[in-house]
């Protein structure tokens, strides 16, 4: 039951398609985040996205500048890169959360026209795409030990898309 988006994001990167890696990694966070929320979540939502990155990206991540970086910030930045291909977002221009710029086997991906409520913050795309790798085996890891956890996460993921040729 481990979703795709761990093996495509491995290959991207070494590929060095930097965007699209962030892509997969925050829609990958979505999809775990529906995968191990309550069996009664419907819906992925920025409350199931958020939950899962305190639990299993944070404790395995920080700031270029060792700053701490909040499941807020994730938030934001999932939606400016999965919505407009940008690091702006509703939630970092009311403040809730810091603009990210990323660095990628050392370059950088910044927004030059900033104006921003709070300090920006950097991400290391390698760091992210490990701690969403290693934060995704351990939920693999915690829903199969909960089987009221694993029977919910196994009904989801019937609906995941099945690729093959049509009869």
């Amino acid at each position: 039951m481990v979703p795709d988006s761990l093996s495509r994001h491995r290959n991207l990167s070494e590929c060095r398609v930097t965007e699209a890696s962030l892509i997969l990694i925050y829609s990958g966070i979505d999809t775990f985040g529906l995968l191990a929320a309550s069996p009664v979540v419907l819906d992925a939502t920025g409350d199931t996205y958020k939950q899962w990155c305190e639990k299993y990206i944070l404790p395995r991540i920080h700031s270029v500048e060792d700053k701490p970086v909040t499941a807020d910030d994730l938030w934001a930045a999932r939606c400016g890169v999965l919505h407009t291909s940008t690091p702006l977002s509703r939630h970092e221009r009311k403040g809730k959360a810091h603009q990210i710029w990323y660095q990628f086997l050392g370059k950088a991906g910044v927004n030059l026209i900033t104006s921003t409520k709070l300090p920006l913050l950097g991400l290391d795309v390698q760091n992210l795409a490990l701690a969403f790798k290693e934060g995704g085996i351990a939920c693999i890891n915690d829903i199969n030990q909960d089987q009221t956890a694993f029977q919910a996460a196994d009904a989801r993921a019937q609906h995941f898309l099945r690729w093959g040729k049509l009869v």
